[in-house]
């Protein structure tokens, strides 16, 4: 063997065992979060009678506690703040490799941006990154970036991002404190905070689409059915008029065996604007009111048409 052909082979071992020494970063980015629910998923710790999926509205609007105290079913939060339904199908996916199927998942739609284009949500890489020690995290990375996937099979640094060199412990911003249940309801607001109610049917541009996000959305219902999961699609207030179109269309692609809340439109609560942290998510004493619809709901559903296995 040449003295050049030894010379790469002694690099390339050296860099191996550098590349390797990363493992430490990818464990201590892990240590360093402070929302450990996705953490918590993939190692099978989320096994709830009942679970929350979707955006902020989700985390904000309902308090999993809540109905855990009253309905005696275990529940969880699972929503996250700026994420789109492709993320949710993944959350999805995620709890049921890991963990029990729930008996009721809750899909909290956004009204009536679910499946368009919205630039307040995407896929949340920044939720991944810091667990890319678990090779099933990296591997979904993998195929969502244009990274080498063969170089992440063997490089540690191949995996790794910004999120994960930044080892300081991370705090809960307070808008962004996370309950045990999972939930976020929001208790205070700013003082110049200003937004004015939308009225009117706003009519539902099925053609601007996102074929991807409609692609996640059909997933995650095939998910819940392959599971046994009695699936409820559930639609929060938002300080608007309801919109009947986007209602219609989510039901069409539902399909049957799905299950739909829509919150109660004849309630003044949601059309009072000091209930609103924004015209988006309801102040924490809304959110225990709609909580407690939900409820209400939830029993009559368990009653009447689903069977829970305790």
């Amino acid at each position: 063997m040449g003295k050049f052909a030894i010379k790469l082979l002694l690099f390339a071992v050296i860099f191996l065992i550098f590349d390797k020494l990363f493992i430490i970063v990818a464990h201590f980015s892990a240590e360093a979060e402070a929302n450990k629910r996705l953490e918590y998923l993939v190692n099978g710790e989320v096994n709830k009678d009942i679970i929350i999926i979707g955006s902020s509205s989700g985390s904000r609007d309902i308090i999993a506690s809540q109905i855990e105290e009253t309905t005696g079913l275990s529940t969880y939060n699972l929503c996250y703040p700026g994420s789109n339904v492709e993320f949710h199908e993944f959350i999805m996916r995620t709890l049921v490799k890991f963990n029990e199927p729930p008996e009721i998942a809750m899909l909290v739609v956004d009204d009536n941006t679910e499946l368009l284009h919205n630039e307040t949500t995407n896929f949340r890489k920044d939720r991944l990154y810091p667990l890319v020690k678990y090779p099933y995290i990296w591997r979904e990375l993998s195929q969502r970036d244009e990274r080498d996937k063969l170089f992440s099979h063997f490089l540690i640094l191949n995996r790794l991002n910004k999120y994960n060199f930044d080892i300081r412990k991370k705090r809960f911003t307070p808008i962004d404190t996370i309950q045990d249940c999972g939930s976020m309801p929001i208790s205070w607001k700013p003082e110049d905070m200003d937004f004015e109610y939308v009225s009117g049917e706003r009519p539902y541009p099925v053609g601007e689409e996102l074929p991807e996000k409609v692609e996640a959305y059909k997933k995650l219902i095939e998910t819940c059915k392959t599971n046994n999961i009695n699936l409820v699609v559930v639609f929060p207030p938002f300080y608007q008029t309801h919109s009947e179109s986007f209602e219609k269309r989510i039901r069409q692609l539902s399909g049957d065996g799905v299950y739909y809340y829509l919150y109660n439109t004849e309630n003044p609560v949601y059309r009072y604007k000091d209930n609103y942290f924004d015209e988006s998510h309801l102040m924490q004493n809304a959110a225990i009111e709609f909580t407690g619809e939900l409820i209400t709901y939830l029993n009559d559903l368990i009653e009447n048409e689903i069977k829970i296995d305790n």
